[in-house]
């Protein structure tokens, strides 16, 4: 058998993938990424849809896609192939009985987790017939090694989930209602997955979850946590980075800023997602430690760890953000001066208390601070670079553009949503090499530089 799997969504939704595609294989079977839209003469046994149902945007695109691979599968049937089409993922685990009823055409819906279940029942053929196997209350963990496999073009770095769920109510969102509360992965499951992805080349760890701070609370309480977990995959044999993405600002103690700066292994790069800085909106999004200073709690990281730069997101036209919110959020990013940033405009999330709230916020108006606010972060990361015009970093190579052109990153951009140092070089340079480059140039966002 031959099954292709298509992802959407985050980087915990490929984590899903990968095992999905390692357990299919135990099972004898063939599995291979595919892209959103089929391509003309795409044949397979099966396509499994992991979908995303987080945002609006992301909903679309997921039913987008579900609606070109069912043409496909018709196209299919006429050229005399049968071919089923399997829908998971959250947009499944969230709208179960929603898609089953519009979507007949869908040979089966899976839901969230179940892996093992869900591999076994596709390979053999057991699912059809337009079955929902989505369970009420997802398991999205897995509690013994479970074999994983990379799905498309190799990459020299791997997504470690360490944990899936979330304990936090922010009104904005709506994971926890198809996630449910936050399950920790075993520290043993977690230490022999890495050694395995080290094993098939990654050279760089990034640990994800919905809040990596709460790591090991409810399997270990105090005894281990998120720190311990980094002393312990830091102890393990090679030359690696460990990137910490999603990691709540409550988790900022003395025990953890000492963990993080005890290795070089550790990346001195911290994804903190603060949402708003205005003490009002986080009431209002009833943000998790509201309580926490959050200046003092940046300025202990950025003394604990040398050279640490940090990213997080905010969002903007939050219903009831006044002006004077808004421009209070303005003037603390231009002091904070974070090294990289991302932003949203609010988007109403269906079934989640921020629908509510009054006054909502125009959506040109949202607009509107979104992008001024993205104008005034791409000042201070101009700035950011320039300073590192004429420095020696450490790169790690990520991919051959031409001849002598590569891409690579520094231990300051995480994969996929940072910059790139564009490296132009006569010697050969191989795809998860850390190489030493002197930046030369600089924009906005990338850095150029030569070996």
């Amino acid at each position: 058998m031959r099954i292709a799997i298509v992802t959407l969504g985050c980087d915990k939704n490929t984590v899903d993938s990968e095992y999905l595609a390692g357990l299919l294989a135990e099972q004898g079977v063939e599995a291979v990424a595919a892209g959103l839209d089929p391509n003309p003469g795409d044949i397979f046994d099966a396509v499994l849809i992991n979908t995303c149902g987080f945002i609006d945007s992301a909903k679309e695109q997921s039913i987008n896609t579900i609606l070109a691979w069912l043409e496909r599968k018709q196209e299919a049937a006429v050229e005399g192939y049968l071919m089923r089409v399997f829908v998971g993922g959250c947009l499944t685990q969230r709208y179960r009985q929603e898609l089953a009823a519009e979507l007949p055409e869908v040979d089966g819906f899976l839901g969230v987790g179940d892996f093992e279940k869900v591999a076994q029942l596709v390979a053999h053929g057991q699912i059809g017939g337009h079955v929902n196997l989505v369970r009420e209350l997802p398991d999205t963990v897995v509690r013994r090694p479970t074999p994983r496999k990379e799905l498309g073009v190799p990459r020299p770095y791997a997504y470690l989930k360490i944990a899936d769920g979330c304990n936090h109510h922010c009104t904005f969102c709506a994971i926890p209602s198809f996630k449910g509360r936050l399950r920790s992965v075993p520290r043993e499951v977690l230490c022999d997955e890495a050694r395995r992805l080290l094993a098939r080349g990654a050279c760089e760890l990034c640990l994800v979850a919905q809040d990596t701070s709460d790591y090991g609370k409810d399997l270990y309480g105090a005894d281990y946590g998120i720190a311990e977990l980094l002393t312990d995959l830091a102890a393990l044999p090679g030359t690696f980075w460990i990137r910490l993405h999603y990691f709540y600002p409550g988790g900022i103690t003395e025990k953890f800023i000492e963990a993080f700066a005890s290795s070089p292994k550790i990346v001195p790069y911290l994804d903190v997602p603060l949402q708003h800085l205005h003490p009002d909106i986080l009431r209002l999004m009833k943000r998790p430690h509201r309580s926490v200073n959050i200046e003092r709690a940046l300025e202990r990281l950025r003394k604990g760890i040398p050279s640490l730069a940090i990213r997080t997101t905010f969002i903007v036209g939050f219903p009831g953000e006044e002006r004077e919110h808004f421009r209070y959020l303005l003037e603390g990013i231009k002091r904070l001066r974070f090294e990289r940033l991302g932003a949203f405009a609010y988007s109403h999330e269906e079934g989640t208390p921020a629908t509510k709230l009054t006054p909502q916020v125009s959506p040109a108006t949202r607009r509107r601070r979104y992008d001024r606010l993205m104008r005034t972060q791409a000042l201070i990361s101009g700035e950011l670079n320039r300073q590192k015009i004429g420095k020696t970093l450490r790169v790690l190579v990520e991919a051959q553009v031409d001849d002598d052109l590569y891409l690579g990153r520094t231990e300051h951009d995480a994969p996929e949503v940072d910059g790139a140092v564009i490296i132009r070089t006569k010697q050969g340079l191989a795809i998860g090499q850390f190489v030493d480059v002197r930046v030369t140039d600089a924009d906005t966002y990338d850095l150029y530089a030569e070996v």
